[in-house]
């Protein structure tokens, strides 16, 4: 069945039985009875413009007019959050958080939950680690030799990155929150401020104080664990802890109106999918990952602390080594 076909039919089964169908379309895309007629019965093909008029003015998604299923196998459409990955990537990772994270909070129910093999960037604050954050991912995505060779001391963010990070960052703190994390969700930042000092870009003490902004970070996260809230709102925050399955960085967005998931594919580069079957077998699968997982928010005081005081430990044997 061609796509304008399933677009047709899709919309006529929407649409309340006494509606003439011709004179809805016609008068959808502004054309004439008998031209809107030919395209209904696949006399005139439908263009680009008016596939996405439709689609727009009854709220279909197209992706579930193109899945093409053959020998069990779906396919489906994604959208890359970068089109190419170049040295203003991150000012394009902030400029399109922002917009999805807004887009949460102007729901009634919205919520974010976060599947973590690593320690998110939303947590980094405003502070010396924030700073250690956003060099190192300057540092390491980009192909300029001499960016690559210029030490933490020397490093200033740009005032654009630096305002667009902080938007990020107050935005992050309202949102409604689910996070899983493993023993290992701090280990990729401890490696970086081993890997940055190695290889002398920064020096014995600036990676202490990383090292001691990192703990500040997460206190401040215990503190939200504790209080089931975030600090900057009264939305909820529930932080669980999970050793039994592998995370993946996998971020489901949840609004009143639909559900998008976000699977990394490079540093900070992510699969957009909105597909309803995917985002509900990937709800399905984080759900039985809190099923498996250990609640540390509320009154669960003492797994919390278990847990939190194994991090702090783990990054004071960290600072020994250096």
């Amino acid at each position: 069945m061609k796509v304008e076909q399933k677009l047709f039919n899709y919309i006529q089964y929407k649409l309340p039985k006494n509606i003439s169908f011709t004179d809805e379309i016609s008068e959808v895309l502004d054309l004439s009875y008998d031209a809107a007629y030919r395209r209904i019965n696949g006399k005139t093909p439908l263009n680009l413009s008016e596939t996405l008029i439709l689609s727009n003015y009854y709220n279909i998604d197209l992706n579930a007019l193109l899945v093409d299923t053959k020998d069990d196998v779906q396919k489906i459409i994604v959208e890359k959050t970068h089109n190419t990955i170049s040295d203003s990537f991150l000012e394009t990772f902030f400029d399109k958080s922002i917009n999805e994270i807004q887009n949460i909070l102007v729901s009634k129910k919205g919520k974010i939950i976060n599947s973590l093999k690593d320690y998110p960037l939303y947590h980094a604050g405003n502070g010396y680690f924030s700073r250690f954050r956003i060099y190192t991912l300057i540092n390491m995505s980009t192909t300029n030799s001499d960016i690559k060779k210029l030490p933490f001391s020397e490093f200033h963010p740009p005032q654009n990155i630096l305002k667009k990070f902080n938007t990020f960052i107050n935005e992050y703190s309202k949102i409604s929150l689910v996070e899983i994390w493993s023993d290992s969700t701090i280990d990729n930042i401890l490696n970086q401020i081993q890997y940055f000092l190695e290889i002398g870009l920064t020096t014995k003490v600036e990676s202490l104080d990383i090292a001691d902004s990192l703990i500040e970070s997460l206190g401040l996260i215990e503190i939200q664990a504790q209080n089931g809230k975030r600090n900057s709102s009264d939305n909820s925050y529930h932080l669980y802890h999970n050793n039994l399955v592998s995370l993946l960085n996998t971020v489901l967005m949840k609004s009143d109106t639909n559900k998008k998931v976000f699977v990394p594919y490079t540093n900070l580069s992510y699969f957009k999918v909105s597909d309803e079957n995917t985002t509900n077998q990937l709800e399905q699968n984080l759900k039985t990952q809190l099923e498996y997982s250990n609640n540390l928010s509320g009154d669960a005081a003492v797994e919390r602390k278990k847990f939190f005081n194994f991090l702090y430990k783990k990054i004071e044997k960290r600072k020994k080594s250096i």
